[in-house]
Protein backbone atom coordinates (compact mmCIF):
# COMPACT_ATOMS: atom_id res chain seq x y z
CA UNK A 1 0.00 0.00 0.00
CA UNK A 2 1.29 3.45 -0.90
CA UNK A 3 0.64 6.62 1.02
CA UNK A 4 0.65 9.90 -0.90
CA UNK A 5 1.73 12.82 1.22
CA UNK A 6 0.69 16.43 0.88
CA UNK A 7 3.10 18.41 -1.28
CA UNK A 8 1.62 21.92 -1.00
CA UNK A 9 -0.86 24.13 0.85
CA UNK A 10 -4.29 24.56 -0.76
CA UNK A 11 -7.24 26.76 0.11
CA UNK A 12 -10.75 27.09 -1.32
CA UNK A 13 -13.10 29.83 -2.48
CA UNK A 14 -16.69 28.63 -2.67
CA UNK A 15 -19.73 30.01 -4.45
CA UNK A 16 -22.23 28.82 -1.85
CA UNK A 17 -25.18 26.49 -2.23
CA UNK A 18 -26.96 26.77 -5.58
CA UNK A 19 -30.50 28.17 -5.62
CA UNK A 20 -33.10 28.23 -8.40
CA UNK A 21 -33.77 31.48 -10.22
CA UNK A 22 -37.18 32.60 -11.52
CA UNK A 23 -36.73 30.34 -14.57
CA UNK A 24 -35.77 27.22 -12.59
CA UNK A 25 -32.07 27.38 -13.47
CA UNK A 26 -29.45 26.77 -10.77
CA UNK A 27 -27.41 29.85 -9.91
CA UNK A 28 -24.63 30.38 -7.39
CA UNK A 29 -23.13 33.46 -5.82
CA UNK A 30 -19.80 35.13 -6.37
CA UNK A 31 -16.67 33.44 -5.09
CA UNK A 32 -16.27 33.93 -1.36
CA UNK A 33 -13.09 34.71 0.57
CA UNK A 34 -10.19 32.27 0.70
CA UNK A 35 -10.55 29.59 3.37
CA UNK A 36 -7.47 27.69 4.47
CA UNK A 37 -4.90 26.87 3.37
CA UNK A 38 -4.55 23.25 4.48
CA UNK A 39 -2.19 20.45 3.41
CA UNK A 40 -3.01 19.15 -0.06
CA UNK A 41 -1.72 17.56 -3.22
CA UNK A 42 -2.05 18.38 -6.95
CA UNK A 43 -1.21 15.94 -9.75
CA UNK A 44 -1.61 16.83 -13.46
CA UNK A 45 -3.35 14.24 -15.66
CA UNK A 46 -2.71 13.39 -19.30
CA UNK A 47 -6.15 14.71 -20.35
CA UNK A 48 -5.37 18.22 -19.06
CA UNK A 49 -7.33 17.88 -15.82
CA UNK A 50 -5.82 17.73 -12.34
CA UNK A 51 -6.41 15.37 -9.44
CA UNK A 52 -6.33 17.31 -6.18
CA UNK A 53 -6.45 16.02 -2.62
CA UNK A 54 -7.42 18.38 0.16
CA UNK A 55 -7.92 18.23 3.90
CA UNK A 56 -11.56 17.61 4.87
CA UNK A 57 -11.59 20.92 6.77
CA UNK A 58 -12.23 22.48 3.35
CA UNK A 59 -15.82 21.27 3.69
CA UNK A 60 -18.18 20.27 0.92
CA UNK A 61 -17.04 21.49 -2.49
CA UNK A 62 -19.37 21.91 -5.46
CA UNK A 63 -18.83 22.21 -9.21
CA UNK A 64 -17.54 25.70 -9.96
CA UNK A 65 -15.83 26.24 -6.61
CA UNK A 66 -12.16 27.17 -6.83
CA UNK A 67 -9.12 25.55 -5.19
CA UNK A 68 -6.19 27.94 -4.73
CA UNK A 69 -2.49 27.47 -4.04
CA UNK A 70 -1.80 30.80 -2.28
CA UNK A 71 2.00 30.58 -2.54
CA UNK A 72 1.93 30.49 -6.37
CA UNK A 73 -1.47 31.96 -7.22
CA UNK A 74 -2.39 28.80 -9.15
CA UNK A 75 -6.13 28.16 -9.25
CA UNK A 76 -8.26 25.20 -10.31
CA UNK A 77 -12.01 25.04 -10.97
CA UNK A 78 -13.73 22.05 -9.36
CA UNK A 79 -15.36 19.62 -11.81
CA UNK A 80 -16.12 16.81 -9.31
CA UNK A 81 -15.44 16.51 -5.58
CA UNK A 82 -15.93 13.59 -3.17
CA UNK A 83 -15.33 13.33 0.56
CA UNK A 84 -13.45 10.06 1.21
CA UNK A 85 -13.53 8.57 4.68
CA UNK A 86 -11.19 5.94 6.09
CA UNK A 87 -12.96 3.45 8.35
CA UNK A 88 -9.72 2.43 10.09
CA UNK A 89 -8.43 5.93 10.81
CA UNK A 90 -10.58 9.06 10.46
CA UNK A 91 -7.39 11.16 10.31
CA UNK A 92 -6.82 9.75 6.80
CA UNK A 93 -10.05 11.23 5.39
CA UNK A 94 -9.67 13.72 2.54
CA UNK A 95 -11.52 15.42 -0.29
CA UNK A 96 -10.70 13.98 -3.74
CA UNK A 97 -11.19 16.57 -6.48
CA UNK A 98 -11.06 16.46 -10.27
CA UNK A 99 -10.43 19.98 -11.55
CA UNK A 100 -9.18 21.99 -14.49
CA UNK A 101 -6.68 24.82 -14.36
CA UNK A 102 -8.46 28.16 -14.08
CA UNK A 103 -7.58 30.65 -16.80
CA UNK A 104 -7.96 34.21 -15.54
CA UNK A 105 -7.05 36.11 -18.70
CA UNK A 106 -9.63 34.74 -21.13
CA UNK A 107 -9.94 31.54 -23.10
CA UNK A 108 -7.23 29.65 -24.90
CA UNK A 109 -7.50 27.09 -27.70
CA UNK A 110 -7.42 23.52 -26.41
CA UNK A 111 -3.90 22.12 -26.26
CA UNK A 112 -2.22 25.54 -25.98
CA UNK A 113 -0.66 26.55 -22.67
Amino acid sequence: MAVLLADRQLGVRTRGTPVLDAHGAEVTGLLGPLRGPWPGRAVPQSDGTWHLALDVRAGTLLVGDVVVEPSTGTEWTVLVADQLANTDDPALAYARIKARARVLDGTRPEGHP
